[in-house]
């Protein structure tokens, strides 16, 4: 069953207006413009069709072992798509074991774990959360089994009966215009004995005494076989043989570069809309391997042919969107901003009139450059956020108050310049997979950080008490009155995070940290990383009476308020004195005391304030 999806973003509910050809080459967030344009693609593509070449040996040899286990080399059964791209039955699992010293993320089906035994992946530990049925391959195998069983076979005239069989008898020979036929039967029916091991060659069959090409008759049974399993080799969402074919933690299959795109506005399958678990980094991730080697043996098409598919996925993988060099702002974080500058004005508008509604959002570079970014050399910084226009309000002198929200990270690959505006050529940056994470988490509480950073010190503790801690800490600080939690601010800010992979970017957004600081949490790809950050913040400011400079620092935010009660002071004690005394000497006592007094104020604030 075809679904056409229409991924919308999770950020407002109003439908997107489609873009233009040249958008969609420029940009890549137009939602349902995608599928459209790619359907079409597909469409006009018709020499994008299976081949099978039953003539050759090796080319049948790899085809059945796309379909074997490694494990037992038996046809897959119930396929499990592992976080590694390699699949085995699920029968054929390791045994299972508890897995220590991991919080995050936490969930109870992430407790369990197995060591993956293909050697490709080096023993690593899989969790068996992040293993899921392969629907695709699931599906294929169905068809084949459905095409190549005895009675498919008969349906067609053709005799399986005198087909010899596996065990000790007589051999009987098989009419050469059989023969290629015979091949693909005898191959498939051994291999899902399991009497074909995984890494042996394609076994000689009994009974062929000499074949020439394939018959019409072969050709026509070769024919129902790839008609059956060309639909199940479609992507859902470009309606296009699986170019790098990627499965999500439900199971289902798409091309690497679709999936990335749809991710620009979603975190939900565009198939059956569940929620994508991020266990695995789609732009870095290991692809489904099973499906790579079919895809390139039924379509060897699209791994030729680069500048009709492969070039789809550059687009993809590196937009071009228009930035805005302003402020550090954070992923799932509000953003407000008064536009007035002519360029910006301009930058907006066509955000707006070509459906995206999306710009970049950098930050001005703070003097020397920092680590991160490299040799990147610009008046910005190289790590941004995305931003999304939830909210529009214009003036008629061309002013605009702009709501917006912070979608995804992404690093500037090239700039130019277009109308007094930078345009940039991005990639999205995403965080490691929970793999990484958890491998990480385990190592530093196992045997330390092996780094000088100043989160060394919170090595020993788990993810988990390091987002506990940073939540108390806003806890405290709220029963404290503090002016950074106040009602107003998490009003526009929102509560909490519940999220330990978005909470150091709230804190970030709230708490007065130097820019610099900031930006280390913004290219962070680790959530652990970025939690000891915040820690760092909070134990300094502990150890600098943040209590004295926060009280200070509301007492120089209110010296114009101080200053009018005291010139109201003054001014009545002034009058007060030239009326009953007609005193001048007291009214100049008065002034220099007043004076005097504004002054030291004013200085202790400030002294204070440097503490």
């Amino acid at each position: 069953m075809n679904v056409y999806p229409n991924p919308e973003p999770q950020l407002h509910s109003e439908p997107e207006k489609g873009a233009s050809d040249s958008n969609l080459q420029r940009n890549s967030l137009g939602g349902s413009d995608f599928v459209t344009e790619k359907k079409t693609l597909a469409n006009s593509s018709p020499k994008l069709r299976p081949t099978f070449n039953p003539e050759s040996e090796s080319y049948l040899r790899e085809l059945i072992r796309s379909l074997q286990c490694k494990i037992c080399n038996q046809l897959l059964r119930q396929p499990l798509a592992l976080p590694c791209g390699d699949t085995l039955c699920r029968t054929c699992i390791p045994r299972l074991h508890e897995r220590r010293y991991i919080s995050y993320p936490s969930q109870s089906d992430r407790k369990q774990g197995f060591t993956c035994p293909f050697e490709g992946c080096h023993g690593q530990e899989h969790s068996i959360a992040d293993c899921s049925l392969d629907i695709t391959l699931t599906n294929v195998l169905t068809s084949v089994e459905i095409v190549l069983s005895d009675s498919a076979f008969s349906q067609d005239s053709v005799d399986t009966s005198s087909f010899p069989s596996s065990g000790p008898g007589k051999v009987q020979p098989i009419p050469p215009d059989k023969a290629h036929i015979y091949k693909v039967f005898w191959a498939y029916r051994i291999a899902k004995d399991g009497t074909l091991p995984f890494t042996s060659d394609f076994p000689t069959p009994p009974g062929i005494e000499h074949s020439e090409g394939a018959t019409e008759q072969e050709k026509q049974h070769f024919a129902n076989l790839l008609a059956r399993l060309r639909s199940d080799f479609d992507c859902q969402v470009c309606y296009c043989p699986y170019n790098s074919p990627t499965t999500t933690s439900c199971g289902h299959t798409f091309c690497k570069a679709c999936l990335e795109r749809v991710r620009d506005h979603s975190n939900l399958c565009p198939f059956c809309r569940k929620t994508l678990s991020p266990y695995r980094n789609i732009s870095t991730g290991c692809g489904n391997k099973r499906l790579t080697s079919l895809v390139s043996l039924l379509y060897p098409q699209i791994t030729a042919d680069k500048d009709t598919q492969a070039s789809e996925g550059e687009i993809v993988s590196e937009q071009t969107i228009p930035i805005f060099a302003c402020a550090m702002t954070f992923p799932q974080i509000p953003m407000f901003l008064h536009i007035f500058e002519p360029r910006y004005r301009l930058m907006l508008r066509r955000a707006i009139e070509d459906g995206t509604r999306c710009f970049g959002m950098v930050a001005h570079r703070p003097g020397s450059v920092p680590p991160a970014d490299g040799d990147f050399v610009a008046p910005f910084t190289r790590y941004g956020t995305m931003l999304y226009v939830t909210n529009l309000q214009m003036f008629p002198d061309g002013r605009s108050l702009v709501e917006t929200m912070g979608i995804y990270r992404f690093k500037i690959i090239s700039y130019s310049w277009q109308d007094g505006y930078p345009l940039a050529n991005i990639e999205r940056v995403e965080d490691i997979p929970y793999a990484d994470e958890e491998a990480m988490e385990a190592s530093e509480r196992i045997n330390g950080s092996d780094t000088d950073s100043p989160t060394q010190m919170f090595s020993h503790l788990s993810t988990q008490e390091l987002y506990q801690r940073g939540f108390e800490f806003v806890a405290s600080m709220r029963n404290e009155s503090v002016g950074w939690f106040a009602d107003r601010i998490l009003n526009t800010y929102g509560q909490p995070p519940q999220d330990p992979a978005i909470f150091p970017f709230w804190m970030a957004t709230l708490l007065p940290v130097n820019e610099r600081e900031k930006y280390l949490v913004l290219v962070s790809t680790s959530v652990r990383e970025r939690l000891k950050l915040v820690m760092v913040w909070i134990k300094a400011m502990d150890q600098k009476s943040w209590r004295t400079r926060y009280i200070l620092h509301r007492i120089l935010n209110r010296i114009p308020t101080i200053a009018l009660v005291l010139i109201t002071i003054y001014i009545f004690l002034i009058k007060g004195a030239t009326n009953e005394d007609q005193d001048t000497q007291k009214s100049d006592e008065i002034s220099h005391y007043f004076i005097a007094t504004i002054i030291a104020v004013i200085a202790a604030a400030i002294a204070f304030s440097r503490f």
